[in-house]
């Protein structure tokens, strides 16, 4: 463990996050801050559009969707900071990253400005395409986290073997829930045991009366999120490399049974 890496870790406030990452990478930066921006236009919009889709306002589904976007680029946008070996991978995967979600967002938009389904909506040939598309963007996270991955693998600057090790697993469980995205989109439909859009758990709208595949969907994609967060705690509290693998495996497994319980048509609670 490199004692000077751990304190630029555990120094680091939330203005300089914010500053730093506006300022060595902008275009994930002002992306997901417009994709922030657009939450509360959407709540505004959901309470003056009464339209009802798959059982919610046809609002729900852009505001989670801008939410996860806002979080996601911002996570690669550090993500992607620490690859300073490989500016030219990670200058073209983060074109990829915003072209991608801004695609899948504006889609979702039109879908919901429209009062339709925006994903598993082949009613007309217009859906379909517009659905089309969703996929052929979003298709390729499947293989970029394994990808992204080996470059870390190769890394040669000097970063705590916690916040790589946590890196490196959140990138392999993101492959994994890119996997079962695609399960749902394959099966068209996320619900398991029951038909979409039944009564659902509040915000996230999950099904209350059978198996829904979103949860480790969503699980696993937030292991970008809760793995390194873990690992700066680990380096706080001078825990070593072993107890962020062993967090690690665990969420991992996790993701597992959560899908597992839905395929089973079990819902979460």
């Amino acid at each position: 463990m490199q004692a000077s890496n751990v304190s630029n870790f555990t120094n680091v406030t939330g203005v300089d996050f914010f500053f730093t990452l506006r300022k060595n990478r902008p275009l994930s930066f002002y992306v997901g801050l417009v994709s922030f921006l657009m939450i509360p236009v959407y709540i505004i919009l959901s309470q003056f559009d009464p339209r009802i889709v798959m059982g919610i306002n046809t609002w729900i589904k852009p505001i989670k969707f801008a939410v996860s976007i806002w979080i996601f680029l911002w996570t690669m946008a550090w993500f992607l900071e620490q690859l300073n070996d490989f500016p030219v991978f990670r200058d073209r995967l983060e074109k990829y990253f915003t072209i991608a979600l801004s695609v899948e967002l504006v889609l979702i938009t039109l879908q919901a400005a429209r009062g339709v389904q925006s994903h598993f909506n082949n009613a007309t040939i217009f859906d379909s395409v517009i659905y089309g598309i969703m996929g052929l963007f979003i298709f390729p996270m499947m293989v970029v986290p394994i990808i992204m991955d080996r470059k870390f693998k190769l890394l040669s600057s000097k970063l705590d073997p916690r916040i790589l090790i946590a890196i490196r697993f959140s990138l392999w469980i993101l492959a994994s829930a890119s996997i079962i995205g695609f399960i749902i989109s394959q099966r068209l439909a996320h619900a398991v045991g029951v038909p979409d859009g039944g009564p659902g758990l509040p915000i996230v709208n999950w099904s209350k009366n059978g198996g829904d595949i979103r949860i480790a969907h969503f699980a696993g994609i937030h292991a970008l999120q809760i793995l390194p967060l873990f690992a700066f705690f680990a380096i706080k509290q001078s825990w070593d490399l072993l107890s962020v693998k062993i967090v690690s495996i665990c969420y991992w497994i996790l993701v597992g049974a959560v899908f597992a319980n839905a395929m089973l048509g079990r819902p979460l609670v």
